[in-house]
């Protein structure tokens, strides 16, 4: 498995993650910070969360599968709305026909085009939390192509 690759590819979600939490005019949480996590479950604010899945080697490099879970975090919306307009905007983010280029976003200057990812399904879950918060989290699924 190529670590830049895996870096970039993070990094590349990190950034739509962001684009979109703050085109929604809310915060982003990875979830996977725990700290960041506790603090926004502690709160009454709305957030884009997600979550890093799986990224493997398939069938082998350049070609790698991605999994990962997107979604919103919305209080004080009793009829869902606000939660299934946010998923609405992640779906247009990761639509079916997208094309999505990957560069690595986690250092102060945007490297170079490595690659390119693929969504292939968008499968909406069950919301979670619903004691503490109410999230809905799609997985995305896809194929990334690191160029050679």
């Amino acid at each position: 498995m190529d670590k830049e690759m895996l870096v970039a590819t993070k990094s590349t979600i990190d950034k739509l993650a962001l684009g979109l939490a703050v085109q929604q005019g809310v915060e982003l949480v990875d979830l996977d910070d725990v700290v960041k996590t506790q603090e926004l479950f502690s709160s009454d604010r709305n957030a884009v969360v997600w979550e890093f899945n799986t990224f493997t080697d398939s069938p082998r490099d350049p070609l790698y599968l991605l999994t990962f879970n997107i979604g919103g975090r919305t209080v004080r919306d009793s009829a869902n709305y606000q939660i299934l307009k946010l998923s609405g905007e992640i779906s247009k983010l990761f639509d079916l026909c997208a094309k999505l280029e990957i560069k690595n976003y986690s250092t102060p200057l945007e490297g170079p085009l490595l690659g390119c990812f693929f969504p292939t399904e968008v499968v909406v879950s069950p919301q979670q939390y619903d004691k503490v918060a109410g999230i809905r989290m799609m997985t995305v699924t896809g194929r990334c192509q690191r160029y050679v």
